[in-house]
This record gives C-alpha cells, sequence and structure tokens, in this order.
C-alpha cells in the first residue's frame, strides 16, 4: 500500500511539475556538458597546441561547477519549497488519518528519490548526445576536420553529475522537511494567509520610476562609451548604478499598473486582474528585478557567445603559414669584432641556411612562396639622436582634429619607426590577391598591424592621409599618401610592429642599410596539401621543423596562431553559454515559482469569484493575462538592457581584429534575443497550463464548516 501511495504521487508529481521537471533536466545537461568540456574534440586539439591556456580553461569548469551547484542548490530549494507547500493540504489529511509523521518523511523521501531517478534518466542521455552533437558541430564549424573523433564519455564528469546533482536535491530536501515537520496540522490544512505590505504614496512610486530609468541610461552610457572597462572603479560603478536602477524601475512601477487598475474597462475581471498584478508587483518587486538581471545575464552571455563564434574567422586575413626571424646582418667590424670575443665565426641564421634547411628536412617543395621581407630602422648618422632624424608632428597635429586624447598615440609616434620596402610589401599583397602599392617621388605609405590597431585607429588615421600630411627623416621630406594597409607581414601578430611607413626599395637600402632583420615568408601550395587538408599538412610540417630546428632559430607556424585563436573562441564561446542556460533556466524557475505559489495563495479569492459566478475559462484568461505581465515585465527590461550590455561587452573582451566585426555580431546578437524572447513564450505558456489546472481545481466548491 505504501509503495503504491509514493508510485501514485509521483506519478501525479511528474504531470503536475513539468516547469520543474524540465528545469532539472536541463541542470543535469549542463553540468555534464561543461563537466566534459576536455573531452571535446576540439578542446583536445587546442590542448596540443596551447595546453597551458586550457588547463587554465578547466580549471576555471571546475570552479564554474562549484559556482553553478550552490545557485541551482537554491533554485531547487524554493522550486521543491513550493510543490510541498502546495500539498499542504493533502499533508494535512494524512497527519489526520493517523499516518505517522515518520511514515510521511520517508514517503516523501521516497518520492523525491523517484522523482530525481527519472530526471536523470531523461537527463543523463540527452546530456551524452548534446556533448557528442556539440564536439561533431564544433569540429566542423572551425574546418579541423581531419581529427579522428573520438567519444566524449567521461565517467568522471558522470560521477560528479550524479554526486552534485543528488547532493544537492536530498539537502534542499532535508532542510525543507524539517520545517514542514514543525507545523502542526490545523497549519497544514489551512491555506496561507495573504501578504500585507504597506502602500506608499504614487508620488514615491513614480520618482522611483524615473530615477531607475535615469540610473539604466546613466549605466548604459557608461558602457556604450567604454569608461566601464578603463578602471575597476568604474566597471564597479557601472554596475552598481546598473543594480539600482533596477531596482528603482521594478519598485516603482506599480505606479503605472495602479492606473491601468483604476481605469474603467467592460472586460470581464479587469479590475481583479490588475490588482493580482499590482499585489504580485508590490509583493514580489524585488524577485522580479532579480530574475530580470538573471535574464539580462543570460542573453549578454548568450547572445555574446554565439555572436563570438558565428563570426569568429579563423581564415581572416590569412596569408602566410610560416614566418622564420632571421639574424640581422653583421658589418665586416662586427664579424671582426665576434671572432676576437669567441674565437670563431658568428653561426647566423640568415634567409638562405633557413631555405637550406627547409631543404634538407624535405618540406620546401610544399611551399608556393618563400620570399624575405625586410623590417628596419634609419641608421643613425654618427653624433645624432633618434629625434633629429624623424618627425611626425605634422601628421599628429591633424590627427588632433579626430581624437584629441592621443589614447594610441604611443603606436604611431615612434621616435624611430619600423620601415617596410615597398618591393616586399608588394610581394604580400600580390600574394593576398590585392593591387600592389605605388609610390610617387617623395611618397611614403602606412602600415598598420590589424590584431594591435582597431576599426577606429584605422579609420582616424584614413582621416589623417586624405590631408597628405608630411614627416620628415634624415632631413628629407615626405608626403603619407592612400589609406592604410592592414594586410598581414608575418604569420603571428606576436612578430609583427604595431606601425610602419613603406617606402620604395631604393631609399630602404640608403636610410636602413644593415640595420633591419629579415622575415622568411612562407605559404604552403595548395595542390600539395596532404590529403587536401591544410591542417594536416601543418602538423607534418610542423613536426619535420622540431625535429631538428637549428639553435636560436624562431619561427611562428599558422597553427600556433591558430591555436590561441581557437582558444579564446571556446573558452567566450562555452563558458558565456554555459553561463546563459544556467542563469535562464533559474530566473524562469524562479517566476514561474513564485507565481504559482502567489496564486495558491490568493485561492480564496478565486473561490470568491467562483460563488459569484464566474466560470473556469474567464479565470483562465485572467490568470494568462497575469502570466504575461509577470513575465513580460522583467523579460522586456532584461531584452532592452541586452542590446547595450552585449556591445559593452564587445567593447571590453574582444581583440581589436575582432572589434572590426562588431556591426555583423550585433545583428546575430539581436537574432539570438529574438528567439531566445521566443523561448520565454514557450516556458509563459508551461506556466499557464499549469496555473489553469490548478484553477480547475478550484471549480468543485468546497464545504466550509
Amino acid at each position: 500500500m505504501f509503495s503504491k501511495l509514493v508510485l501514485r504521487n509521483t506519478k501525479r508529481s511528474q504531470k503536475e511539475n513539468l516547469l520543474f521537471m524540465s528545469s532539472l533536466v536541463i541542470s543535469i545537461i549542463a553540468f555534464y556538458v561543461v563537466l566534459s568540456l576536455k573531452n571535446q574534440d576540439i578542446v583536445r586539439y587546442i590542448q596540443s597546441l596551447e595546453s597551458d591556456a586550457i588547463n587554465k580553461l578547466l580549471t576555471m569548469v571546475t570552479a564554474l561547477y562549484m559556482f553553478t551547484l550552490v545557485v541551482l542548490f537554491f533554485l531547487i530549494y524554493y522550486a521543491s519549497k513550493y510543490q510541498i507547500e502546495r500539498r499542504s493540504h493533502e499533508l494535512g489529511v494524512y497527519l489526520m488519518m493517523g499516518m505517522k509523521r515518520s511514515k510521511m518523511f520517508f514517503m516523501l523521501l521516497a518520492e523525491d528519490i523517484a522523482s530525481s531517478a527519472i530526471a536523470l534518466v531523461i537527463g543523463l542521455p540527452f546530456a551524452l548526445l548534446f556533448s557528442e552533437l556539440m564536439s561533431l558541430i564544433t569540429v566542423k564549424c572551425v574546418g579541423v576536420g581531419f581529427l579522428e573523433h573520438q567519444s566524449t564519455f567521461d565517467a568522471r564528469a558522470l560521477g560528479l553529475t550524479l554526486l552534485g546533482f543528488v547532493a544537492i536535491k536530498l539537502v534542499s530536501f532535508f532542510l525543507i522537511s524539517f520545517s514542514l515537520f514543525r507545523k502542526e496540522v490545523g497549519a497544514l490544512l489551512s491555506d496561507a494567509p495573504n501578504n500585507i505590505k504597506k502602500r506608499r504614496t504614487p508620488a514615491l512610486y513614480l520618482a522611483s520610476t524615473v530615477i531607475g530609468l535615469g540610473l539604466l541610461v546613466a549605466a548604459y552610457y557608461l558602457v556604450i562609451k567604454g569608461y566601464s572597462w578603463m578602471d575597476l572603479k568604474f566597471m564597479l560603478l557601472t554596475v552598481m548604478v546598473g543594480l539600482a536602477g533596477t531596482f528603482m524601475l521594478f519598485w516603482g512601477i506599480r505606479f503605472f499598473i495602479g492606473l491601468i487598475a483604476r481605469r474603467n474597462s467592460s472586460k470581464k475581471l479587469h479590475a481583479f486582474t490588475f490588482r493580482q498584478i499590482e499585489d504580485t508587483v508590490i509583493f514580489r518587486s524585488g524577485t522580479m528585478a532579480l530574475c530580470s538581471l538573471l535574464v539580462l545575464t543570460s542573453f549578454v552571455c548568450m547572445g555574446a557567445g554565439i555572436s563570438v563564434f558565428t563570426s569568429y574567422d579563423l581564415y581572416r586575413g590569412h596569408v602566410m603559414d610560416y614566418t622564420f626571424r632571421c639574424d640581422s646582418p653583421l658589418t665586416e667590424e662586427e664579424i671582426e669584432e665576434y671572432k676576437e670575443v669567441y674565437g670563431e665565426e658568428p653561426i647566423l641564421n640568415t634567409s638562405e641556411s633557413v631555405t637550406d634547411y627547409l631543404k634538407e628536412i624535405g618540406v620546401a617543395d610544399k611551399f608556393s612562396f618563400i620570399d624575405v621581407l625586410r623590417i628596419g630602422h634609419v641608421k643613425l648618422p654618427e653624433d645624432a639622436t633618434s629625434f633629429d632624424v624623424y618627425n611626425m608632428d605634422n601628421a599628429m597635429e591633424i590627427l588632433s582634429k579626430f581624437n584629441g586624447e592621443f589614447y594610441y598615440a604611443d603606436r604611431i609616434y615612434d621616435i624611430n619607426p619600423h620601415l617596410i620596402s615597398l618591393g616586399d610589401y608588394n610581394k604580400i599583397l600580390a600574394l593576398a590577391g590585392k593591387e600592389p602599392l605605388v609610390l610617387g617621388s617623395g611618397e611614403l605609405g602606412v602600415y598598420m598591424d590589424g590584431d594591435v590597431s582597431n576599426e577606429k585607429v584605422v579609420e582616424d588615421f584614413n582621416k589623417v592621409l586624405a590631408e597628405r600630411p608630411q614627416v620628415s627623416l634624415v632631413g628629407e621630406d615626405y608626403v603619407l599618401v592612400g589609406e592604410v594597409y592592414t594586410t598581414p607581414i608575418v604569420t603571428d601578430y606576436l612578430m609583427s610592429p604595431a606601425f610602419c611607413l613603406i617606402i620604395p626599395d631604393d631609399k630602404f637600402d640608403e636610410l636602413a642599410q644593415n640595420n633591419y632583420t629579415a622575415y622568411l615568408n612562407a605559404r604552403l601550395d595548395e595542390d600539395k596539401y596532404t590529403n587536401g587538408n591544410i591542417f594536416q599538412t601543418l602538423t607534418e610540417v610542423n613536426d619535420a621543423i622540431d625535429s631538428s630546428i637549428p639553435q636560436y632559430l624562431e619561427y611562428e607556424s599558422y597553427m600556433n596562431n591558430m591555436g590561441r585563436q581557437l582558444f579564446y573562441l571556446v573558452a567566450t564561446s562555452y563558458v558565456t553559454i554555459y553561463l546563459a542556460l544556467v542563469f535562464l533556466v533559474i530566473a524562469n524557475t524562479i517566476l514561474g515559482v513564485q507565481f504559482l505559489m502567489n496564486q495558491k495563495k490568493s485561492s480564496k479569492r478565486y473561490k470568491t469569484l467562483i460563488k459569484l459566478g464566474a466560470g473556469h475559462k474567464t479565470l483562465c484568461k485572467s490568470s494568462a493575462k497575469q502570466i504575461n505581465w509577470y513575465f513580460g515585465i522583467p523579460i522586456a527590461v532584461a531584452a532592452m538592457s541586452s542590446i547595450f550590455g552585449v556591445r559593452g561587452l564587445f567593447s571590453g573582451i574582444l581583440s581589436s581584429r575582432t572589434k572590426t566585426s562588431i556591426s555583423e555580431m550585433m545583428i546575430t546578437t539581436a537574432i539570438v534575443i529574438t528567439a531566445f524572447v521566443l523561448i520565454e513564450c514557450i516556458y509563459i505558456l508551461v506556466v499557464k497550463r499549469a496555473s489553469f489546472k490548478y484553477l480547475k481545481t478550484l471549480m468543485n466548491p468546497e464545504r466550509e464548516e
């Protein structure tokens, strides 16, 4: 008999609490996916390139798991509390009929274990499937298709998922049970009284709304202008202003709800509906504000994560596959000095010796392009300083018209700028499929590293070049012409200077002399890719080079560069999407549970309406409108704020190169947020269904003694 009662109650509970069960299933999936992150194909691949960074990410994942456990504990605690309170009359009847409290405790414990088991049986297979799909999709999206897929199953992740979920379920159950069994039978049988809260003057609520909106606008301004990222104090100020604005807005919004409630309307139960909404806002304004902030965080994380993932082009700006840094040439005097000190000829990694080395190890034939790029400085005359040979005051004066703060002046106002040979750079432009740069007499071009200089820097300096500013090099005047060139000059940004002047070959030889560094750039021949795959070819060439690399030879591979980019991509996308999922589940479950609890506490009002002749359909319409407002207000505020939040987040976390795609990323963000609002609509329908079922139970009149 006892087991039948447990099974019946469990079955009924699953039907009546679909909202809560779906939250548990999503939590289980989130737990497992983030814990099994290290078994994702893309993470395994990045770990072979950036092991230290990935290890730090996995350490952070553990911290995220612990944080999520704490947050989900409160979610499960309040959701379970609602389930128990909803059944308080039923539990009181059990006690009235003679059931011992100890037996009722074990009955509830068995029901909780059964519901947890059902959630695990549903959630774990979906978690395994979702993890596998994520592994395959991400590998396909980034193009690392040569990796042999390995299963993402992780016994440790499975164990921690089970342990964490069961632990928070049991702890929340025992805390609720302790509170439940201290109640008397009469308290369980009676409905909980409605809350009573003192109402303030309407003018105070209106002022709170206006001030709240003003604070939110101020927070948006700080975020959009980038002040929030300038200093920790500004970040804290932005957060505090945003929090204060949100809570004041929700505290004061009851003024407008009251106006709507007092408005004359012919619609059925208009006054009752909006009085219910008003009470909900009054009693739960803090909860609504908190849930709105959680939804905002979810929207921002999901919008940013998906936008970064979809817009991150690993191949943008990809020109070179390898860059070898060769030693600077030595003069005869420098060679003699070296021999006197060390007693032997200096061993240099020249462009010729590096080319010979590539031929020796059998990889030179895999390249379709191998050539030298020279980056140098002006060779200073005797008794001269850098200030005597270089002057860019005219360009800086023009620049001050567009940006008076000079926040990037240190990058371009170099006392001894880098020089690039025009012929060398035109070879790179040809390789990239671009038109060559043509310089007339006394003209210079400008190069800026796209990974260092953001879109604003390039835009401002293009305005400077449009006015043909003058610069001085070793007493000769030149004019800067054209537009800023950003086509990469080497494989990786670690080797690339931020600002260079492109100078004709004869002037380069005259001004730099031997004061330059040679970079041997190489591009793989697409027709000689192993199995038609660039990544497999890069791996093979890297292994061959590393097997017997000459002493002190530095080189950068596109694979290493891509590894860093992939790490930031995975770290940004996985973590933000995971947090978005967790926060969304928490916010919606809290809103749903709080509304249903408040509806139960208002049961006497609904019973009175039923006695006065209100039908089930009329009550459902009133309840649906209440739910729309109760969910709609926090979601609308969160959706509006999320646009500014994502834009501010992009300003702070994106690299200079990625910032050039902010406009396209914001479009993706808007689509993602719209999709999430539609998902919220589905969640609202689930809450409405639960509400309608509860109202149906009130339709049968009860006899009151």
